[in-house]
């Protein structure tokens, strides 16, 4: 092991050293995502106003979650992952240096648009008999990004119903904004799964 590690060249040990703690990362994530603990999907989505709706509407909506986050932890992890390897692996097969770079931070880049692809799919696979975001009319939650007043933006809140912790995005007809901590109350759905709250 030592023979191997004084071998290498500076910048493979760099790569190395990028890609063993990340794929061990990586291998953690996926155990922990097959015996049910890796966490919940997003369930944000980017949706329009196009008025409210008392919840009769969602019986045919398929969509919920599936907001595209290249930035996550799981890309991170994929792009530092496939990064390591990739350059490592360039590097033994003498291609210059440079060239090794710039394709394992491509590759890197790749994989994590990838990942991020992945996921916002499978969010859009929650339907409402999972998670039916009527149920939130009525709860109270408070507020994790600053909700705009007036509707004139989206914030988000943290809203406890189904028996889980859901964080959706917001919008208010309050005359002031929603700030941080405020508590609220869930008095509408907006769009596919966009909260309308009020201040508590």
């Amino acid at each position: 092991m030592n023979e191997w590690w004084f071998a290498l060249t500076a910048l493979e040990k760099v790569f190395v050293c990028i890609a063993i703690p990340s794929t061990l990362i990586l291998v953690i994530q996926v155990i922990l995502t097959l015996i049910g603990m890796g966490g919940e999907m997003d369930t944000d989505a980017d949706t329009d106003l196009d008025g409210d709706i008392d919840g009769d509407d969602l019986d045919n909506a398929t969509e919920f979650g599936g907001g595209f986050n290249l930035f996550t932890f799981r890309g991170i992890v994929a792009f530092f992952t496939v990064s390591g390897w990739m350059g490592y692996t360039l590097l033994k097969s003498d291609v210059p240096p440079v060239i090794s770079v710039i394709v394992a931070v491509l590759s890197g880049f790749i994989m994590m648009a990838l990942v991020a692809i992945l996921f916002h799919y499978l969010g859009k696979l929650q339907t409402s008999g999972n998670i039916d975001v009527r149920n939130a009319i009525g709860k109270s939650g408070t507020v994790y990004l600053t909700v705009p007043a007036k509707r004139e933006g989206f914030g988000k809140v943290n809203v406890i119903f189904q028996g889980r912790y859901n964080e959706y995005e917001a919008v208010t007809d309050e005359d002031e904004s929603l700030k941080f901590g405020t508590e609220i109350v869930v008095v509408g759905i907006s769009g596919l799964d966009t909260l309308v709250v009020k201040k508590k």
